[in-house]
């Protein structure tokens, strides 16, 4: 069998989604060869709307579109459709339910999630994150769940709990202005830690901090450890910086949709994780569940005062990753998601042609 992926230009979805999946597929040696683009080459119309005429398809069996969001890529579902060759959509995120001031939203006000959900319902088969997207996206019945999952380099890099530190460093990683809503779940909880164990522990934020401090009510800015665009230069980072990793996400239609990969990142580097409350989080049952601020204020404190016990917890859950959750491991899944696309194509082009005849 012959795959083209066709990846977005979003570098950490491409890395979870496409590209290690991908490495890991041709790795297997199973007989399945997949290969990579950015787009696919399309002959087009003249004029002032031109459209989608021919698609070159590499001599795929399959096609996987990530994130499709015009209405050239549509074009090109269907032409490829008709040509025998099953496409199938990869999806991530509830791009149409991210909530008014969210980084988001705007895909919803300009017609982007939309497109996304017209290639989903046309595709023969979508692969997605979390059993919530596959409601969202797979009405159709045709869809599949792969979750995320980590490279074994990764998971093999040296964990967070061997490099000791002293003061213990808490920190929460992204941009907060892609979280609008998620760090205040903390309440005054992590405040209350940062108290409870002055001398002994450090806030930082690995990305982009903004005014973190001023939505936390934190009465001292944290440090900022700049972002890595590289992946697997962010999961070292957050290993060699990290000893308790936060992961607070507000309960909402967005949010309890969203993969587990936060806190599986947090496990596979060795980081203590305390996280919210949230269905994938639970999923996963890895971290320290939180619901209010007492929560977050206790676990927080708890594992900065408690070194052994923290290290236990962390590396009993970098060991369930080792054995669970590594890219390696999904390999049977995606694949058997792409059989089934072929396999609907197949059945599409049949029925197609009875009923021609």
């Amino acid at each position: 069998m012959r795959v083209v992926v066709c990846k977005t230009v979003f570098n950490g979805l491409s890395y979870h989604r496409v590209e290690e999946p991908t490495r890991a597929v041709n790795e297997a040696g199973i007989g399945v060869e997949v290969l990579i683009g950015r787009g696919l080459a399309t002959t087009m119309s003249t004029g002032p709307d031109p459209v989608v005429l021919d698609v070159d398809d590499q001599g795929a069996d399959v096609v996987v579109m990530q994130l499709p969001k015009t209405v050239e890529m549509l074009q090109c579902l269907r032409i490829l459709q008709a040509r025998g060759v099953a496409v199938v959509v990869e999806v991530d995120d509830l791009l149409h339910g991210a909530s008014v001031g969210h980084i988001g939203h705007h895909m919803s006000q300009n017609g982007t999630a939309q497109r996304v959900l017209e290639c989903a319902r046309e595709a023969d088969l979508v692969t997605v994150t979390t059993p919530a997207l596959l409601k969202e996206y797979a009405r159709h019945g045709r869809g599949a769940v792969v979750p995320n999952a980590i490279p074994r380099r990764v998971a093999e890099l040296p964990p967070a709990y061997e490099r000791g530190s002293d003061p213990a460093v808490v920190g929460w990683t992204g941009n907060v202005l892609g979280h609008p809503y998620d760090l205040q779940e903390m309440g005054s909880g992590l405040q209350q830690a940062l108290d409870a164990t002055a001398g002994n522990s450090e806030f930082v934020v690995v990305g982009q901090k903004w005014d973190l401090a001023a939505r936390l009510g934190l009465r001292a800015e944290p440090r900022e450890v700049p972002w890595q665009r590289d992946v697997d230069d962010y999961l070292a980072l957050v290993g060699e910086t990290l000893d308790i990793g936060l992961a607070p996400l507000r309960v909402d239609r967005f949010n309890t949709s969203k993969s587990w990969l936060k806190v599986l990142e947090y496990a596979a580097r060795g980081v203590f994780a305390v996280r919210s409350p949230i269905v994938e989080y639970d999923r996963l049952g890895l971290g320290y569940r939180a619901r209010a601020a007492r929560d977050w204020a206790k676990a927080i404190t708890r594992a900065v005062q408690e070194p052994e016990w923290r290290v236990e917890q962390a590396r009993a859950a970098r060991e369930v990753v080792l054995e669970r959750h590594l890219v390696e491991h999904r390999v049977p899944q995606w694949v058997g998601a792409w059989e089934q696309a072929v396999a609907h194509r197949a059945a599409a082009l049949g029925k197609a042609a009875v009923t021609v005849g």
